[in-house]
Order: structure tokens, then sequence, then C-alpha cells
């Protein structure tokens, strides 16, 4: 299976670029129907899009894993930490989400133990797939960029302290979700070089 071939690239760039449109569009939506109090807030369609996508990502590599064990190792670490973040969007809701994150912390600790001498092999394999480049830089872009972009010194410098918060928000939450959907076009391109990988070792 070519998952390479003019087509299908000009395929991911028509799907893709709906997915970017549709974000977009969920960005506007909470701008022009706040679901609370606010924008931007814990309930609006931005954060529900971002524990949707998360949740799937934690799915998906946990199957992922078990379907092809070469990179298991890897891709059970990485569900987990997808866990972890889908917990930790309702801590607005559940005050003790700390301590279900530290158990899935500390199981993440036992399985890079138990799996110590299969990580290096496993990591090569999982980084030597162009997939694993929308997954890294989803990373990037959710988990650093936009928490450096989001703070509250940088958007005092270009707002009174009276008005910057809605800028941050809607700033920082959609960045938040372009990187989430970054690391979701990962998991999709995954699916096709399985399915390749399938059709390969079929033949």
């Amino acid at each position: 299976m070519r998952i390479y071939t003019p087509v299908t690239i000009a395929l991911r760039v028509i799907i893709y670029s709906l997915l970017m449109f549709g974000l977009a569009e969920a960005v506007r939506f909470d701008a022009l129907f706040p679901m609370e109090e606010g924008y931007f807030g814990e309930i609006s369609m931005v954060e529900i899009l971002q524990e949707i996508i998360l949740f799937v990502l934690f799915v998906f590599y946990i199957v992922f894993g078990f379907k092809y064990r070469k990179i298991q190792p890897v891709s059970n670490i990485v569900s987990l930490f997808f866990l972890i973040s889908f917990i930790r969007e309702f801590n607005f809701i559940i005050d003790f989400w700390l301590y279900p994150a530290l158990f899935i912390l500390a199981v993440i600790g036992w399985l890079v133990v138990r799996d110590f001498k299969k990580l290096k092999s496993a990591t090569q394999t999982f980084f030597s797939y162009p997939a694993s480049a929308w997954f890294f830089s989803g990373f990037l872009v959710t988990y650093i960029f936009s928490r450096l972009f989001g703070r509250s010194k940088f958007w005092l410098l270009i707002y009174d302290e009276s008005d910057y918060r809605l800028a941050k928000a809607a700033t920082e939450e959609g960045i938040e979700l372009l990187g989430d959907a970054l690391m979701l076009i990962g998991a999709i391109e995954f699916i096709f070089v399985w399915m390749a990988i399938r059709k390969g070792e079929k033949q």
C-alpha cells in the first residue's frame, strides 16, 4: 500500500485543511456563543474538543501498541501520558485529579523500568516514521508553546490588566487545540503506516 502518492497527499491537504478550518470555527463559536459566564472557560466548544481528542489519542495509542508490538513500549507510555492530560482537563470538577494522575505517572515509571531494554529499539522505530513528526510537532505546540505564549506577563505588555484575559484565553486555548489536532493527525498517519505494514506482511 503506497501512502505517499500525489493523490493521497492531495487528499491529506484537503482533509487536514478542513480540519484546521473546523478548529478555527470552534474558537469563533465560543466567541459568538459563550457556554458559561465569560469566554473560553472550562465548559466551551474548544475545551470539549480538547477533551475528546485527548481521550481518542489515549485509546488509539493503547490499541496501536497491541497491534504493533515493535513500538508498544513507547506507545504505552504515550497513551498514559494522554490519559493524564485528559484527567487534568477535569480539574475544575474533580478536586482530587492529582492523585489518579500521580498513580498513572507511577505506572509510567514502572513501564519504563519493565521495558527498559526494549525502549531504545521501540523509540527508534516509532520516530522513524513521518507520522511521528506530526505527533512531536503537536506535543511542542500544546505542551510548550501554548503555555509560554499564554503567560500573563506577555499579554500585560500589550493589554490593560482589565481586558487582557479574553485575548489571552482565546489565543492560548486555540493554540492548545491546534497542537492537539496535530497530534490527532499523527495518529491518523500512524493508521496509514499500520495498514501499509499489514499489507506488506501479507505479501
